[in-house]
């Protein structure tokens, strides 16, 4: 199949290893690597680059870029990655924009099962789980012996850059508890939240790396540090791509979680509270071996290329047929979605 993973035109897509910030350019390219390993052609492209029938399957991952592949009479696969649409809400202006990007698709993916019931307004939507390349972020043994706390994420929220999403205040807050150094990792925005929130800079054991690291640094941090901490309270991947990389290093985890999928090592939060990440936090200290044995024997099942094989069958369930409207498309992607095996 002739296939094009569309641009969203915001940040660079790099080889592995060079990619920095941005979760949706590193889908596109495991896509595109895992897909290609199954015979495919896979372009990267931005959307004014490509025609009406000049690909067999045009997957964009942008709300904007469906509804212009609409106009533009290019029949489209989308994938929602935006998370704005709950924290708006159902009357929004977003929310609306990709329910109807939905509706004029093919088919649409979410990468959070509860999107599912959210968007019930269309029968269009399918969960599909985010991955890991689990041959670069590889297991490398247990060489830490004192614990270091990290988090990795772009935190505030719509513009406000002192909206916690991420919870980098409970997390600073169960380590000064513990007295445990706690490093946070991401980008220079960041600085901007600790701007606002000075009074999280007064913990003497805090490290700031926001810098945008690419992926080879941050594999270095990974590990480098024993217990991964990630008390967001809104997120439109569940798991998402940084607790799929912890979990390939086999590096234990303290996180809200909203999914089916189980995953070795994870103490999941049930409220967002100090007093449960430390309690997450001690849990897994108490028993850190064990887990880390649990989580290196089942490492590789979260690898891209077990997404990319149900990917692949979703695009040959409706290959033979070119109306993008048809009901016939709808079944089968059904039959296909229903008869594969969940992770």
């Amino acid at each position: 199949m002739r296939i094009c993973q569309v641009q969203t035109g915001m940040i660079p897509i790099k080889p592995i290893g060079q990619m920095g910030w941005g979760a949706v350019e590193k889908i596109i390219r495991e896509y595109q690597i895992c897909l290609e390993s199954m015979g495919h052609q896979v372009d990267i492209k931005y959307l004014n680059e490509i025609e009406p029938g000049q690909y067999d399957f045009v997957h964009v991952h942008m709300g904007n870029l469906a509804l212009e592949c609409d106009r533009k009479g290019i029949p489209f696969v989308f994938s929602l990655h935006d998370h704005h649409t709950e924290h708006y809400g159902k009357d929004s202006y977003c929310f609306k924009h990709n329910l109807d990007g939905m509706k004029k698709s093919i088919f649409s993916i979410t990468h959070a099962e509860h999107l599912l019931d959210y968007f019930n307004e269309t029968d269009k939507l399918f969960y599909l789980p985010h991955g890991v390349n689990t041959s670069f972020f590889k297991y490398r043994g247990l060489n830490n012996t004192q614990h270091k706390l990290l988090m990795v994420a772009n935190n505030g929220l719509a513009g406000d850059y002192g909206f916690d999403r991420k919870g980098f205040r409970y997390g600073i807050e169960a380590a000064r508890a513990l007295d445990l150094p706690i490093t946070i990792v991401g980008t220079d925005a960041n600085m901007k939240f600790f701007d606002i929130h000075s009074d999280l800079k007064s913990y003497d054991k805090l490290d700031l790396r926001c810098y945008n690291p690419t992926e080879e640094e941050l594999l270095n941090i990974y590990h480098e540090h024993t217990i991964f901490l990630h008390p967001s309270m809104l997120e439109a991947g569940h798991p998402n791509l940084t607790l799929m990389e912890c979990a390939s290093v086999c590096m234990p985890i303290v996180a809200t979680y909203n999914g089916s999928m189980e995953i070795k090592g994870l103490f999941r939060l049930t409220e967002i509270k100090t007093d449960l990440v430390i309690e997450g936090i001690k849990q897994i200290m108490s028993n850190y071996l064990p887990t880390i044995i649990e989580m290196s024997s089942v490492r590789e099942k979260y690898d891209w290329k077990n997404v990319c094989n149900q990917l692949n069958k979703n695009y040959e369930a409706v290959s033979k047929f070119h109306h993008k409207n048809s009901d016939e498309i709808r079944m089968l992607y059904r039959e296909v979605y229903s008869n594969t095996t969940k992770l």
